[in-house]
């Protein structure tokens, strides 16, 4: 399943930016995928090449040294992705800069950085939930504002929304089930929301590019 998934995260990340470059609203929306491939790659490199093998070295002591930073890095990575799903609800559903989702992100990953090693194992994965949940505060806020008033549906709104729901279904399924231990259930759901997004967007691309 892994190079399908990587390929659609390709796929749909290049739809995007094709898509943006007649519709600037939809820029947001290329961003943030961009963000999560170029991420996912680079959290993938960091695991196989420096925290695995470090945990089977170190077996459960507190990483220190540079192996530390990357463990830092790496998770400042993953919780981009949470921050910038709400990021992207407060621009395209608030209409609003999302600065406020910006500092929010800085504070938490530092919070973790200092709190280290407290926080690893399963008080990680309990603020990992936490980050997650007020960034579906935030991010559902948004959608149900935009919602209620009324304010016509474009395509933006519509992939958007998707995305939204794609992590509220994370927070019921991985985050509930432990994160850690749940990475292919993750999987699966980021591989329904790119077969949603494929043809949603390559409609879009279609229209400007005919």
């Amino acid at each position: 399943m892994i190079p399908a998934l990587w390929s659609l995260s390709v796929l749909v990340t290049v739809l995007a930016w094709i898509v943006a470059r007649h519709r600037p609203e939809h820029r947001p929306i290329a961003w943030l995928l961009a963000y999560g491939l170029v991420t996912d790659a680079v959290r993938e490199l960091i695991g196989a090449q420096v925290l695995r093998p470090a945990r089977a070295e170190l077996a459960g002591a507190p990483f220190t040294g540079w192996v530390r930073v990357a463990f830092h890095f790496e998770s400042a990575l993953f919780l981009g992705w949470m921050a910038g799903v709400a990021a992207l609800a407060v621009f395209i559903f608030g209409r609003r800069r999302p600065w406020g989702v910006l500092a929010v992100y800085v504070v938490a990953v530092a919070v973790l950085a200092a709190g280290y090693p407290t926080f690893r194992g399963a008080l990680l994965a309990k603020a990992y939930t936490a980050c997650e949940l007020a960034a579906l505060c935030v991010s559902v806020g948004c959608l149900l504002r935009w919602y209620f008033g009324r304010e016509p549906a474009q395509s933006h709104h519509f992939i958007s929304g998707l995305i939204v729901v794609a992590e509220l279904t994370m927070l019921a399924g991985p985050f509930r089930v432990g994160i850690f231990g749940a990475w292919d259930l993750a999987r699966s759901i980021l591989f329904a929301l790119y077969l949603a997004l494929t043809p949603t967007q390559g409609v879009l691309a279609w229209r400007r590019t005919s």
